[in-house]
């Protein structure tokens, strides 16, 4: 669990419920994957992280090491078992190659990390700005533009392809009109609606467009054979319930977003370039990869763990999922791909951290089960959901939804305790379960996004703590729009949520101090002129974020 923001190419709108998601060596690598053995050790973690998995999720993943590259696969159903060439689509993986054009651009002198990205959008456009202070290229690659995380008029799109009606006239449109919701470069808040303007920008930069550069200025120089926008080979992509999904589509120029799709030796082969630069594109290999600012590399996303620095990024689409992850100091990396939407069950990350050795092992495996009926009927009832009610009502043993207006669905349970939707759609509900038992809030993840659901009626007991020692630092700590900390204790515990998380236990390591070692998670907290607890300030991964205590 990371206390940030989501990192995902699907819109952050709920699509079911609105109306619309350097070291230079060579090294070895195998490129023929039909060939390659499967890894031992790799292959017993992915069937610890999946098998039996209620997804039926089929992945790959290879570790990248000086010595060679490692590889295996593994399903969790027994048909249909992608191929070992097939291309998947690498969602929000493909910002990390627009970025890769950006610091080529700028290595050959025709764009700098400080230009107003106005200057590379066509004459004329109406771009947002805050007095003399400009949306700079800097901004973007750190997602702190202060736009919007999705263009408005995404929000009228299919849910099964939400992005294939915007056009570059509409995406300036919506530039236009929008608001930003912060101070331009104040703090991060990802934004994919920022990098489709980054990428229509690149795109324009190459005069070729952007799959053409791509294709010339990043697929050739790296021996990246069969990654493409359209690649031959594609393989299905499936919901979370385990059906299959249409793939996504986009305007070409508009693709950087999150719409490449390439096999697992093409990924394997990016990463070992990115830990080993060579040839004529190493120098931009290695800008892409330097700390710019909020912990972010140019759409690399910088974490602390255990005192090393990783460089990664994950992906996720309708059917699919993706990571890659750096660890430069031991000169490894880890890429996996998957035919399923994982990004509202946990995503892959807790997986790249235990291929490479950093944690004892993956998440269990989430199997069906049947649902308790103590939570069943602590459950029942109307939620208020943005402006609708939402029912939970008893269905047979378990539970069905229905919001005012939609057809009612049936929710299954799994291992973890959340429920989920039994076919046509991927989410997830996560209940809150207060300390006398009563569930008055959930989590509803869809689409890489998180709202917490409040139950009609019900008053939150106010964050609080027992323990004199942490009594002052109980609270709600907003940090960005739509997310807030709260600090409170729990069966004689401290423990720190983040909005739609699960709550984590904090260590207190100094005055006004708590971490979440694993997570690389310090949290100090401030105080006023009169000793009162005023605020706190987080920092994971590099980044710096500040909420006053409510």
């Amino acid at each position: 669990m990371a206390i940030t923001t989501p990192d995902r190419t699907s819109p952050l709108s709920l699509p079911l419920l609105l109306p619309v998601l350097a070291l230079l060596l060579s090294w070895p690598l195998q490129s023929d994957a039909a060939t390659a053995p499967q890894d031992p050790a790799i292959e017993r973690t992915l069937k610890a992280r999946f098998d039996g998995d209620r997804t039926g999720t089929c992945v790959q993943a290879a570790i990248v090491e000086p010595q060679g590259l490692r590889r295996a696969d593994f399903c969790a159903r027994t048909t249909d078992a992608p191929k070992p060439q097939a291309a998947f689509e690498i969602g929000s993986v493909s910002k990390t190659f627009t970025a890769l054009l950006v610091a080529d651009l700028i290595e050959r002198g025709r764009w700098s990390l400080d230009d107003p990205i106005a200057k590379h959008l066509p004459a004329g456009t109406q771009v947002p700005r805050q007095g003399d202070r400009q949306i700079t290229v800097r901004d973007l690659v750190t997602h702190s533009s202060g736009l919007p995380a999705a263009p408005p008029s995404l929000q009228r799109g299919r849910q099964q392809d939400p992005y294939a009606h915007l056009t570059e006239a509409q995406l300036l449109a919506d530039l236009a009109s929008s608001p930003l919701q912060s101070p331009i470069g104040s703090r991060p808040v990802y934004s994919n609606f920022g990098m489709m303007v980054l990428s229509m920008a690149v795109a324009r930069a190459e005069e070729s467009g952007l799959e053409a550069a791509l294709r010339e200025r990043v697929f050739k120089p790296l021996g990246l054979k069969h990654a493409g926008l359209n690649p031959a080979g594609q393989t299905p992509g499936h919901l979370s319930t385990g059906e299959p999904t249409p793939p996504w589509t986009i305007t070409p120029n508009l693709a950087g977003i999150g719409m490449l799709r390439m096999p697992l030796d093409d990924l394997a082969a990016y990463a070992r370039a990115l830990l080993a630069p060579s040839g004529p594109l190493a120098p931009a290999l290695r800008r892409v990869q330097q700390p710019v600012a909020h912990g972010f590399a140019m759409n690399w996303l910088l974490s602390a763990h255990n005192g090393e620095t990783l460089i990664g990024h994950e992906g996720g689409t309708g059917g699919f999922s993706s990571l890659v992850l750096l660890r430069p100091a031991k000169q490894q990396a880890v890429v996996i791909l998957a035919d399923t939407a994982l990004a509202d069950l946990g995503s892959l990350g807790d997986l790249g951290l235990a291929l490479l050795g950093l944690q004892p092992q993956p998440q269990a495996p989430r199997r069906a089960q049947p649902l308790p009926a103590s939570l069943r009927d602590a459950l029942s009832g109307d939620y208020d959901f943005m402006g609708q009610t939402l029912t939970l009502r008893p269905r047979a043993e378990g539970l069905e939804l229905q919001v005012t207006g939609q057809p009612a669905f049936a929710l299954g349970y799994d291992s973890r305790g959340d429920l989920y939707p039994l076919q046509a759609i991927s989410a997830l509900l996560a209940p809150q379960r207060e300390p006398d038992g009563r569930v008055l809030r959930f989590a509803w993840r869809q689409g890489g996004g998180s709202v917490e659901v409040l139950r009609r009626g019900a008053t939150l007991p106010k964050p609080s703590a027992q323990n004199p020692a942490w009594r002052d630092w109980a609270g709600t700590y907003p940090l960005v729009p739509g997310f807030e900390l709260k600090v409170y204790e729990r069966d004689g515990q401290l423990v720190v949520q983040g909005s739609g998380q699960p709550a984590v236990p904090v260590e207190v390591t100094g005055p006004d101090r708590v971490e979440v070692k694993a997570l690389g998670l310090v949290i100090q907290f401030e105080r006023d002129a009169q000793r009162a607890v005023s605020g706190l300030v987080l920092q994971q991964g590099g980044q710096t974020l500040k909420g006053p205590r409510q």
